[in-house]
């Protein structure tokens, strides 16, 4: 009845106010000025931004898409050219307005909404796209409220990639002001019209004023007063519960300095809920609690220890691993050997650190970034390209590095910083992939307390160099080593197979990130790269042994044409599965309705990421198991995540990941996908087809 007497009451003052102004709105102009901005994108076609900016007059605002006691939410109806659509509108958190015991969800001043805009291949560039939206909306004063309606009518042209500056930093702006994913689901329960909930946050996080908004209008009494603890890692919330009833209950948590997490929360029983577990930490993709966050950190810090150690089986870090190893057999003394196996361990462990640390605060700015976020960027795999091919032509003997050279840089009192050098290499050339173990020891590095997410990548960085680091500390293992020979300078030039390979993979991303303009100067930037440490080889064979800096020298010009005078590689043709016919572009929306109608299966990938390519080559894309997919009438879902797109990462964070490769499994009619392993089989992807 309460809740009835505040809607009349908000009515009456709604359809009072409309007489009041009425005759000023036929005279003037909106009361709130739209505006539309499609950003360029990385690509041609795929998936870009459409920012809707929402400017009231001054004293006047606008709604959140929950009103809140009164009001209504914004209404869109688009009008969009073949090949064109336009995904949910997501909305910056709001903040509160009481008039007369009526809560309301609201804007003061401008705000920008942002929806994902996706471009069909077919689409030739130069295309004019006419967006046309159709919206209505509910404006605002202290005294009076109008209805509004526009419609917008913007032309945009297809075909120019290229993302200047100032279009990066207020896209990057917008970004900053939507709510961020709370990667580990919450829980919530009702009992005698009190409402319970419980999100994980960190206990250093400050939650004294926060305030949570429902998505969903009439879930909670929106004026009535929400109590908050922060017991732990433990946010805890009780207020008075709504009439709507919902199993799951999503909302956005603004924090006291302004920070916004977007969260699900499952319900759950009142007695369960009432029970000591309400203390308990994420231990699983069901966003459920284990005891401690001691536990929890401990086991994904050995999950990603193993995950490093596996990493050393990558074509690009086993010959330099090889080498490190067999140097040892030979070493000058028991201290030589440990000081650079620990230099090596150092460097390994601060390049996992490291980025961790940048994935963090990049992630606590609002960029929606992952593992391998690097490898995302085209300059960065031009410049892995023309190291990789530099590593190769050293170990083929074209020209000599001492910290590559076996045997000669324990002579060196600069041994084990060539060996700390060596471990920062390894490391950064081996992320682009979360194999084994790895995927839920990082996705749980993102949510967890930030002392124990830098221990689980430093894990990773010890599992990798590991191996090297027994060898150095335990005689016995450089014993079983084979004495050191000629045989060795063969199988340095063995070993130098696999880095040319991975330059050639390299390549290949390349290829599918950017232009042909990019990938062509690239590879004129490594033959003059080449050609300058062929110089540096019969310089050294000569009479300058050893010295190798005027290899340095040549290779920065590339490097320098490359940043300075090569065309942009933003420009890359958009690259979508193989059989466009079988497999459809990852969104949430239509992950939603197809999994209404049928079993789903969603797969996330990158051209950089081994591990993917070899499942897909190896199980998804086998011909058995397209057969069984179209026998069973299941649907496929891609992902690419080679250049980055913010809502995968944000779809990944909500899966506790947080790289590639993803699988997931989606049975007709269920909302709470079946997570695959990382390794898969063709048997795994039949079985769940015909059951």
């Amino acid at each position: 009845m309460k809740q009835l007497i505040k809607f009349v009451a908000g009515l009456i003052i709604l359809i009072s106010s409309l007489q009041v102004i009425a005759d000023e709105v036929n005279e003037k102009q909106h009361l709130i000025a739209i505006s539309m901005m499609l950003a360029s994108g990385k690509t041609v076609t795929g998936t870009r931004e459409l920012a809707i900016t929402m400017r009231p007059q001054k004293g006047w605002h606008g709604y959140w898409l929950n009103p809140g006691d009164a009001g209504f939410p914004t209404r869109f109806n688009w009008q969009l050219p073949k090949g064109v659509t336009i995904g949910e509108v997501q909305y910056p958190a709001p903040s509160r307005l009481v008039t007369r015991d009526i809560m309301n969800y609201i804007y003061h001043g401008e705000y920008t909404l942002l929806a994902p805009v996706t471009v069909d291949n077919s689409i030739a560039v130069g295309t004019s796209l006419p967006i046309t939206l159709d919206i209505g909306y509910l404006v605002c004063d202290p005294t009076s409220c109008l209805p509004e309606q526009q419609i917008i009518t913007q032309h945009f042209t297809l075909g120019d990639a290229k993302v200047g500056l100032d279009e990066q930093q207020q896209f990057s702006q917008w970004r900053q002001m939507l709510p961020r994913p709370l990667a580990v689901n919450g829980r919530f329960a009702i009992e005698d019209k009190v409402f319970r909930l419980a999100l994980p946050l960190p206990a250093s996080v400050d939650s004294s004023d926060a305030h949570i908004y429902p998505i969903v209008n009439n879930t909670l009494v929106n004026n009535a007063k929400q109590t908050l603890t922060h017991e732990g890692d433990v946010l805890s919330m009780q207020t008075q519960a709504g009439d709507a009833s919902v199993a799951l209950f999503q909302g956005v948590l603004v924090l006291s300095d302004g920070t916004a997490l977007s969260f699900d929360a499952h319900k759950t029983d009142a007695s369960a809920f009432a029970a000591p577990s309400i203390k308990e930490q994420h231990s699983g993709s069901q966003g459920s609690w284990s005891p401690s966050v001691t536990v929890v950190g401990i086991t994904a810090f050995f999950g990603a220890v193993l995950g490093g150690l596996l990493l050393n089986v990558m074509p690009c870090v086993f010959p330099i691993l090889s080498l490190k190893i067999l140097s040892l057999s030979h070493s000058g003394s028991e201290k030589d050997a440990r000081m650079g196996s620990v230099a090596y361990t150092l460097g390994a462990v601060l390049v996992s650190v490291c980025l961790g640390g940048v994935i963090l605060g990049l992630r606590a700015w609002g960029h929606q970034v992952g593992w391998a976020f690097q490898l995302q960027s085209p300059a960065v795999i031009a410049g892995l390209i023309l190291l990789m091919s530099a590593i190769g032509f050293n170990l083929a003997g074209l020209f000599e590095i001492g910290t590559l050279t076996s045997g000669s840089r324990l002579q060196d009192q600069k041994g084990p910083m060539g060996d700390f050098w060596t471990g920062v290499l390894a490391a950064f050339i081996a992320t682009p992939c979360t194999g084994p173990f790895m995927a839920t020891a990082l996705g749980a590095a993102l949510v967890l307390p930030t002392a124990v997410a830098f221990m689980i990548f430093a894990g990773l960085g010890f599992g990798m160099a590991l191996p090297f680091l027994l060898v150095g500390y335990i005689p016995a293992l450089r014993t079983c080593l084979p004495k050191p020979g000629a045989w060795m300078v063969t199988a340095r030039r063995i070993l130098a197979l696999p880095m040319f390979i991975t330059a050639l993979g390299l390549v290949w991303i390349l290829m599918r990130q950017s232009n042909d303009a990019y990938v062509l100067s690239v590879l004129a930037a490594t033959m003059l790269s080449t050609f300058g440490l062929w110089l540096t080889g019969l310089w050294q064979h000569s009479q300058h042994k050893g010295k190798w800096w005027p290899g340095l020298l040549l290779t920065l010009l590339p490097l320098l044409a490359l940043i300075y005078w090569v065309p942009q590689a933003n420009t890359a043709p958009q690259h979508g599965p193989e059989d466009a016919s079988e497999v459809t572009v990852f969104n949430k929306e239509q992950l939603k309705l197809l999994a209404a109608q049928q079993d789903v299966f969603v797969y996330f990938t990158a051209d950089w990421c081994l591990t993917c390519k070899v499942n897909e080559q190896t199980s998804i894309a086998r011909q058995e198991v397209k057969a069984a997919f179209k026998q069973h009438n299941v649907a496929t879902l891609i992902g690419d995540w080679t250049r980055g797109d913010s809502r995968i990462t944000e779809f990944l964070a909500q899966h506790q990941r947080s790289g590639v490769p993803l699988y997931l499994w989606y049975k007709k009619g269920t909302d709470e996908p079946i997570v695959l392993p990382q390794i898969l089989s063709p048997s795994i992807l039949i079985d769940l087809a015909e059951s």
